[in-house]
Parts: structure tokens; sequence; C-alpha cells
């Protein structure tokens, strides 16, 4: 009989649940929600799925995705996943695919006896029954802004489950809301995690955040150090400034213009900006531990309500490299030269090009009948197996 490893040993007691009084009944499967609309299942598919997959096929043969003290490949999913675990289904697929097992560690917030998180709870364990995430797989009873706080629980059972390869932080709100007066928001939450990454991690990781982005739904404080961090390195980069008063505001007599306006207008234009400000903080953070990041194309899409279509959420994507292989040898002790490493796109200049390629799925679902329909008929078999009955999904699924 084989020993579990001391890491794996601190994940599986770190899973115990804690002791109630009383099990919360499920939610009911009686409804749709805003996670169960086309324009998210074609997120899912083309940036969440698709990079992932890319990022998995790249690092499956390295060290950094094989499993503590074993020889088989594990991915590491960090998740926020609601109660359907619709985004830790498909990456599972895609894990198998690949020769690969997925350990998925989640946050929901509620406690234990919210009847939401016993019906996430539920569908985390037919995962589990089925094989298609492994038995360390955990879901948490927390906020996930709870990690902001180092000495906290939150924080000490992330790190005891960290490094992830993949974290994939989809928020239904804002990241910094104007009337929070603590610490605990999801701007700081993102911090500690980009951290603890770079702390434990030695391959790329790939950062999804999905996040309310509207002038009014965040703090003016933490736009204007976003607004900052791109003005900053437009007037120490003629070449970035540029690209980024032509993506802002074309025309505009200078960056601090460029930002000041399209800060101003709904939509794509503070999609952009408020992305690029987002970019440039995790870069600015991440080069001086040696690190850099590259943008993927984001998505975006209207949560307005009475059928206005100005996107106000948008889904941001980042890849984080680690430090080159290469070491120098400034006196020239060594006879052998260091490794060749083959040059990286300029980052910032990536960041505006990529960010300049917003696609907007609203517009793309009703405008590609084949695309809706390839994507919706994978959303339904996706809640068919959940076991949404036939008569909540007749509507979508007609």
């Amino acid at each position: 009989m084989t020993t579990r490893p001391e890491r794996d040993q601190d994940i599986v007691e770190s899973a115990l649940p804690a002791q109630i009084d009383e099990l919360a009944v499920p939610a009911d499967l009686d409804r749709l929600l805003p996670w169960h609309k086309p324009r998210k299942q074609l997120v899912r598919e083309r940036q969440w799925i698709q990079l992932s997959r890319r990022l998995i096929k790249g690092e499956r043969n390295k060290p950094g995705l094989l499993a503590p003290g074993r020889a088989d490949r594990e991915v590491r999913y960090l998740t926020l996943p609601g109660m359907d675990f619709l985004d830790v289904r498909q990456l599972a697929d895609v894990c198998r695919e690949l020769g690969c097992a997925l350990t998925s560690t989640g946050f929901e917030s509620g406690g234990e006896g919210n009847r939401y998180v016993a019906r996430a709870q539920m569908r985390e364990k037919s995962l589990m029954d089925a094989g298609h995430i492994t038995r360390h797989s955990h879901t948490f009873p927390r906020r996930f802004e709870d990690i902001v706080y180092t000495s906290g629980d939150a924080y000490l059972d992330l790190k005891r489950r960290a490094p992830f390869h993949i974290v994939n932080i989809d928020a239904c709100g804002s990241i910094a809301k104007p009337e929070a007066e603590h610490a605990a928001r999801l701007i700081e939450a993102l911090h500690r995690i980009v951290e603890l990454q770079l702390e434990l991690i030695s391959g790329r990781w790939l950062l999804f955040v999905t996040t309310h982005a509207q002038a009014g739904a965040i703090s003016q404080q933490t736009l204007g150090r976003l607004w900052n961090a791109i003005i900053e390195n437009a007037n120490d980069d003629e070449d970035f400034r540029e690209r980024a008063e032509n993506l802002l505001t074309v025309g505009a007599r200078s960056i601090r213009e460029a930002v000041q306006v399209a800060a101003t207008r709904d939509g794509i234009p503070f999609l952009q900006v408020f992305s690029l400000g987002l970019a440039k903080w995790f870069l600015h953070m991440v080069r001086g531990k040696g690190w850099d990041m590259q943008t993927h194309v984001p998505y975006c899409y209207s949560t307005m309500p009475d059928g206005v279509n100005t996107p106000s959420m948008v889904c941001l994507a980042f890849e984080f490299l680690p430090p080159p292989a290469a070491l120098e040898d400034p006196f020239g002790v060594g006879l052998p030269k260091p490794v060749v490493v083959a040059a990286r796109e300029d980052a910032s200049a990536r960041a505006v090009n990529k960010i300049g390629e917003m696609a907007d799925a609203d517009v793309k679902i009703r405008s590609d009948p084949e695309i809706r329909a390839r994507v919706t008929q994978n959303l339904c078999r996706g809640l068919e197996e959940i076991g949404y009955p036939r008569s909540v999904l007749a509507k979508l699924c007609a």
C-alpha cells in the first residue's frame, strides 16, 4: 500500500466539509439563468476552452503539469462554477482528450446552508462519481474575495491547493464597486491570486476575468489608477502611445485626452479603455518578478435592461509567461553559451492590438445562424445532462 504524498493529503484534509446542523435542500432546476444564454456558451467555447486546450497541449509534457508525487498529468483549475459547473464539465472533456486528469477548485458564496451551494455540491459530486474530475476536487462555500486576507481560511485553503494552470474568475458584478469601503473587493483578490501564482508556479498559466464594466459601476479611484497605468506607459513608449490613441480616440491631442474621452463613452469604447488599463496593471506587476504576459482577444456582451444592446460585460483572457530559461554568464567562466530563447512579441503592443479585436458575443449570435445553432445545441446538451427538465428547456432548445 502506497502512502499519499503530503501535498495531496493536505488537499484531502482541506476538502472536508464544515459540520452543520441541517443539510440545505438543493435549489430546484426550475428556471434558466443568465449564464444559460448561447452568448455565454460562445465565450466558453471560443475563449475559455479554446485557449485552455492550447495551453494544456503546450504544457502537458513539462514538469509543471505532472501531478505531485505521481507520474500522471493533472490540470489544476480554479473557478467560480455557479451551481451548474458548465465550464468544469467542458474542460474535463478537453483534459480527457489530451490524456490529463482535471482537479477543480471552486468558490461558491452563500455558506453551507445555502440552497445554491447545496446544488453546486451535488453537481460536483456527480462529476467526481462519473470520473470527469478527480476526487481531490472541492468547492468552498465562501466568497472568493476573502482570499485577500492572508491569515484567513479562504487564503490558506487556496494556497494548499495552488498553483493552478487555469484561473477563471467569472464575476457577475464589478471588480471594485464604488460603495465598497473594505479591502476584500474582487480587484484585491485578483492581485492576491496573481501574487500567489507567481510564487508557486513554474510554467505558463491562464487567467480569465469576466466582469461588469461601466463608469458608474466601478470606483473612480480604481479607474483613475487604471488610466494612469495606460498614461505612464504611453509617456515612456511612443509606439504604445500611438497605438493606444488610435484604439481609444482617433484624433486625440494626447494620450490623456484619448483615455478621458473613451472613459466617458458607453459600450465597447469604455470596455476597451478599461481592458487596456487592467492589462497594463497586470503587466507592470508581473514584470517586476521577471514574468511576461500575453493578452488574448476579449469578448463582451450586454447585460442592460429592456433589450438595450450596449455591451456592459467584458470577458478578458491573459496568459502569463515565466522568465526565460537563458542564464547569462557575464564573466564568461563557463564554455556553453546561454540557451537561445525565441523573441517574444511586445506585450504592450499586443494588448492594444488584441483589445482592438474585442468581439461582441451578442452580435455574433444574432448575425450567424450557424454559430447560434451550434452553441445552442452544445448548451442544451450540457443542461440536459445536469438534469434540467424539458419544460424549462423548451424555449431555448426547441
